[in-house]
C-alpha cells in the first residue's frame, strides 16, 4: 500500500518541474551556448588579462601573443579563415607618432614653446617664417578665398584633434604651416597631457605631407581677436620634426557559414577589441602595480567573442557570421576603422554588427546595450539575455555619447545597424572608476566570474537570435545612421 508521503513525492516533483519550465521555458532544447562553462571562460580571461601580457598595448610583442591566442581558439573551434586573408589575420598598417622634443613659434610679439604653450603635432623638421593668413574655422570656402601659397595659415580649432582634412587642404593650397587656436572644453594642461604622448595613426597611403601642424593655447581669444580684426602678423616656426615609426598590428578574423542556403549570403558581424593601454608610469599607476591588465576592458568582450565562435560553429545559425577581434581601439578605433574601410567581403552583405565592449560593471543582474532601442533587433537582444536570467537596459548615460566612442561606430557610419553589448552598468560611479583604465582591473577574486559566464552566454545567444531573424534587422525610422544605410543597401 502506498503511504501518503509516497503519493505526495511525485506531486512535489511535478510541481518543481512545472516551476522550472516557467522560469526556463527556453531550455527545452539545449544549445551549445548553454554548455559554455565558467571554468573554461575564466581561463581565457585570466590569460588575456595576465601580467605576462603587460596590458596588450598596440605595437608590443604581448599584443601579438594575444592575437595568436585568439586565432588558435578560432582554429580549435573549426572557424574558417576569411578568403583572401593570410590565415586568420588582417594586417593593419599603423604608424607611431612621437612629437618633436624641441620647438618654438614666434607669433607676432609672443614666443611660444613646445609642450608648454603649444603642441607641434605633425610635420617634418622645419625652420621657416612667413606672413600669417587667418581663415576663420578653415572651411573649404574660407580656404579657397585666401592666397595661402608660402603663408602660415591660422584657423580656429573645431572640436576635433589634429584636423586632417584642413591640414591636407592647406598643404595642397601651398601653405607652409597650419596653426590652430585652441579654446576648447578641456583645460590646456589636459590637452598637453593627451597630445603630448606618442600616438598612433593608420599609415598614410600615397603622398606624404610634411607640413607642420601646430595647436596653440588661445584661452583668452587674444590671437583670434587680433587676427579677425585685421591685424597683420608674421610668424617664425622651428621644429625638430615629428618622428614616424611603422608599427605592426593585426585584426583577427574568422567566418562561420550560415545553415540556411537562402540567408547564408547575409552576414552578422560580431566584434570586440582585444588591445588595452599597456604598462608603465601613466595616470593611475602605483609603485606596486604599473600593469593595466584590462580584464573588464576588454578581455571580457574578447572572451565573449571566442565563446560565440565556439558555440555558433557547433550549431551554425541561418545567416553566416563574421568574427572580428580588432586591434588598437584604445588608441583611436584604429583596427575597426581599417576593417570597415578594407572589409574582406562586400559591405552590403553585412546586415548587422554586434560589438561587445565596456568599462566594467556595477549591476550583475543586467547587460547594458548602447543602441538597444535603435534597431529592429531589440527583442532578440532582450531574449538573448533573458535566457540566462539577465535583464537589458539601454544607454544609462547618453550625455557620454558612448555609441560613437566604441568600435561599433566604425560600421554604423557605413550604414550597418551596430549596437554595443556591454556588461551591466547603470552609471559611471566609483565602482566603475576603480577599475576603468586602472591597474586594479585584474581577473582576480574581486571579479564576478559567474556573472561573466552568463554574460558570454547572453552575447552568444543574442547573436544567434539575430542571425536567425526572418527579416534582416534594420535601423529604426529616423535614426541618425538611416541615410547611410539607405546608401549602403541601395534602399
Amino acid at each position: 500500500m502506498l503511504s501518503r508521503s509516497m503519493v505526495k513525492f511525485p506531486l512535489l516533483v511535478v510541481l518543481c518541474l512545472l516551476l522550472f519550465e516557467t522560469v526556463w521555458p527556453q531550455r527545452k532544447g539545449s544549445l551549445p551556448e548553454d554548455n559554455l562553462t565558467r571554468a573554461e571562460l575564466a581561463s581565457h580571461l585570466r590569460f588575456l588579462a595576465s601580467d605576462e601580457l603587460l596590458g596588450r598595448m598596440t605595437g608590443t610583442n604581448e599584443i601579438h601573443i594575444a592575437a595568436r591566442y585568439i586565432a588558435e581558439q578560432f582554429r580549435l573551434a573549426g572557424i574558417l579563415p576569411v578568403p583572401g586573408l593570410h590565415e586568420y589575420y588582417q594586417d593593419v598598417p599603423l604608424e607611431r607618432v612621437t612629437l618633436s622634443k624641441a620647438g618654438w613659434l614666434i607669433l607676432g610679439k609672443d614666443t611660444l614653446l613646445q609642450k608648454k604653450d603649444m603642441i607641434i603635432a605633425r610635420g617634418s623638421a622645419a625652420d621657416l617664417n612667413g606672413d600669417v593668413v587667418f581663415a576663420g574655422t578653415g572651411t573649404t570656402e574660407e580656404l579657397a578665398a585666401k592666397n595661402l601659397r608660402g603663408k602660415i595659415l591660422v584657423t580656429k580649432y573645431q572640436n576635433s584633434s589634429l584636423a586632417t582634412g584642413k591640414w591636407n587642404a592647406a598643404a595642397e593650397a601651398g601653405a607652409i604651416a597650419i596653426v590652430e587656436l585652441y579654446r576648447g572644453n578641456f583645460p590646456w594642461q589636459s590637452v598637453l597631457q593627451f597630445l603630448g604622448q606618442s600616438s598612433f595613426r593608420i599609415a598614410t597611403e600615397g603622398k606624404q605631407i610634411n607640413m607642420p601642424y601646430v595647436l596653440i593655447n588661445d584661452a583668452q581669444s587674444s590671437y583670434e581677436t587680433a587676427l579677425a580684426g585685421g591685424v597683420n602678423m608674421k610668424a617664425s616656426l622651428y621644429s625638430e620634426g615629428v618622428k614616424i615609426e611603422q608599427v605592426r598590428a593585426r585584426n583577427v578574423l574568422g567566418m562561420i557559414r550560415g545553415s540556411n542556403p537562402a540567408l547564408r549570403e547575409e552576414y552578422i558581424l560580431l566584434m570586440a577589441h582585444y588591445d588595452h593601454v599597456g604598462a608603465g608610469l601613466r595616470p593611475g599607476a602605483t609603485p606596486e602595480d604599473t600593469i593595466f591588465n584590462g580584464a573588464r576592458d576588454n578581455a571580457v568582450g574578447t572572451v565573449a567573442l571566442m565563446a560565440a565562435a565556439r558555440a555558433l560553429a557547433a550549431r551554425p545559425p541561418a545567416r553566416s557570421v563574421l568574427l572580428a577581434a580588432v586591434t588598437s581601439e584604445e588608441v583611436g578605433l584604429m583596427g575597426s576603422s581599417y576593417l570597415a574601410d578594407h572589409f574582406p567581403i562586400p559591405m552590403q552583405k553585412v546586415v548587422y554588427t554586434l560589438n561587445t565592449d565596456g568599462a566594467g560593471y556595477n549591476d550583475t543582474t543586467i547587460v547594458t546595450v548602447i543602441g538597444l532601442e535603435r534597431t529592429t533587433a531589440e527583442d532578440q537582444l532582450k531574449a538573448g539575455a533573458a535566457r540566462y536570467r539577465l535583464g537589458v537596459i539601454p544607454d544609462p548615460v547618453p550625455e557620454q555619447n558612448l555609441f560613437n566612442r566604441s568600435d561599433n561606430v566604425s560600421f554604423a557610419r557605413k550604414g550597418v545597424p551596430s549596437p554595443n553589448f556591454s556588461m551591466g552598468i547603470r552609471a559611471f560611479d566609483a565602482e566603475i572608476s576603480k577599475y576603468y583604465h586602472r591597474p586594479a582591473d585584474h581577473a582576480d577574486d574581486h571579479f564576478d566570474f559567474n556573472y561573466f559566464a552568463r554574460y558570454c552566454q547572453a552575447f552568444t545567444h543574442a547573436a544567434r537570435l539575430i542571425a536567425d531573424m526572418k527579416q534582416r534587422p534594420v535601423w529604426k525610422q529616423g535614426d541618425a545612421y538611416e541615410e547611410a544605410a539607405k546608401k549602403l543597401y541601395g534602399q
